[in-house]
């Protein structure tokens, strides 16, 4: 009987640390200060003076880590619709666009996550092509450095390919929901920042 009396006063302490514990998995809420670096390394590559619709229409296709692709493609529309640009969602990988396209790749962030403190160190992949065409240089920047042979071209188009790596550090109350928000988010509006610069420098 005293055991059962202990048990019926823990319980419920044990039932409130759990609702609490589970909210910081399910729920988006964000009461922290975070601090996040960037690196890049960007390189483009032109043929034939381009000329390049921006802002315009443009298609966006986003492809990696399940958990963070999504709210990065969402952040991403929003950015480049900030900048003037109409966007049309890809859901699917294509060979040939019929207007300029950003494909992008995310990958698993790499770090720690607490209800008190994160930190990730997370790499995105980026490839913009003016044109629509010659996607297959997506899949082959993924892989490694590559020579971007424009022979046989004979429009003016440009091609840029860029590797983002954002550090960050996160304290405070925040939820892993609203965590991957704030990296998504980061890294939209640098990979934004980035392909405007290089489209501005043209060729």
């Amino acid at each position: 009987m005293e055991k059962d009396a202990k048990m019926k006063k823990i319980l419920p302490g044990i039932l409130i640390l759990a609702v609490v514990l589970s909210s910081f998995f399910v729920l988006d809420f964000k009461a922290a200060k975070s601090e996040t670096r960037t690196n890049s390394m960007i390189s483009a590559h032109s043929t034939h003076e381009p000329e390049i619709d921006f802002p315009g229409r443009i298609y966006l296709y986003v492809e990696g880590d399940e958990a963070l692709s999504e709210p990065l493609g969402e952040y991403l529309r929003a950015e480049l619709e900030k900048a003037g640009m109409e966007v049309s969602v890809s859901r699917t990988f294509e060979e040939k666009y019929d207007s300029q396209a950003l494909l992008v790749n995310i990958a698993e962030p790499e770090g720690l996550y607490t209800p008190v403190y994160a930190s990730s160190s997370l790499n995105l992949m980026f490839f913009y092509t003016s044109t629509g065409e010659d996607t297959l240089y997506f899949e082959k920047f993924k892989e490694g450095n590559v020579t971007v042979d424009f022979r046989g071209s004979r429009k003016g188009e440009k091609l840029i390919d860029g590797e983002l790596e954002l550090q960050d550090s996160t304290r405070g109350l925040v939820s892993l929901k609203a965590y991957r928000e704030h990296l998504a988010s980061e890294a939209a509006k640098k990979t934004v920042e980035q392909l405007q610069e290089q489209i501005r420098d043209i060729p």
